[in-house]
């Protein structure tokens, strides 16, 4: 009778890949066996060793982040391609404690916010189908996108996000006016600051309280100096920005006693 021993063992070794998903907080990496069809012209032994290659576009490795309260896994090549600060999860070898692998040990990302981070996700890998319609983010969503994307530099997203938040229609400008300084939005603000003056609206307490009263002065002061004017009588009128505020022949004591419950 043959003994284990004496059985003839293959000269090839199945490589091991890290699994994309654990169930338990041990490490038990999936072994790749390779799939060979029976076929009596083959011999028992495979005469070389059998090389595996990784697709250069279709190979994903997997990590795990902690944010907040709540995991995510998801591909690092959808942060790595878009950001240096992931970049090196990728280039570097992989931590020998497992960091990042294992639903026990996951990488944390302080400082972010869940919502944050799905905001993100949802632009760089959305779950979508080929033929799905692509999902629309408010407002409220793309500036989470924006904030995540300017805290880890990506430059690309940034823009992205950007764009999409000036296309939404029915934003108030005041509110963009604040995500435009918080995020140095430079080419936001004239168009932003002319939408407010242009608007049948007074201002208000809020704006204030988002705007700063010294910007709010000053653009009252800019629509102070605007003067209706008619030309040579002909029922052509228009407006004119004068140097200074026009003098207003109107009484306003009645007006001011309401308003002010005088």
């Amino acid at each position: 009778m043959s003994t284990e021993s004496d059985r003839e063992k293959p000269d090839y070794e199945p490589e091991s890949a890290i699994p994309c998903d654990t169930n338990d907080g041990s490490s038990s990496p999936a072994t790749l066996v390779p799939d060979i069809p029976s076929s009596p012209t083959l011999s028992k032994k495979l005469p070389l060793k059998l090389v595996l290659t990784q697709d250069s576009s279709y190979y994903y490795e997997c990590r795990i982040f902690l944010v907040e309260e709540c995991l995510f896994q998801i591909p690092i090549h959808f942060l790595a391609v878009e950001s240096e600060v992931f970049q090196g999860m990728v280039e570097l070898p992989i931590p020998s404690d497992g960091e990042g692998l294992l639903k026990g040990n996951p990488i944390h990302l302080e400082g972010v916010l869940e919502d944050d981070f799905r905001q993100l996700l949802r632009v760089l890998c959305p779950p979508k189908r080929f033929n799905a319609t692509a999902e629309k983010l408010s407002f409220s969503q793309w500036t989470s996108v924006l904030k995540l994307a300017d805290k880890w530099c990506m430059g690309a997203v940034r823009a992205h996000a950007i764009s999409k938040m000036a296309a939404l229609p029915d934003i108030d400008p005041v509110d963009k006016v604040v995500i435009a300084r918080r995020y140095d939005i430079q080419l936001w603000f004239a168009p932003l600051f002319n939408e407010i003056l242009r608007r049948a609206k007074s201002f208000t307490e809020s704006d204030v309280e988002k705007l700063g009263l010294s910007t709010v002065l000053r653009l009252m002061g800019l629509r102070d100096r605007l003067s209706h004017y008619d030309l040579n009588n002909r029922g052509h009128s228009g407006w004119k920005l004068m140097d200074k505020r026009p003098f207003v022949d109107v009484n306003f004591v009645e007006v001011i006693k309401q308003e002010f419950s005088l």
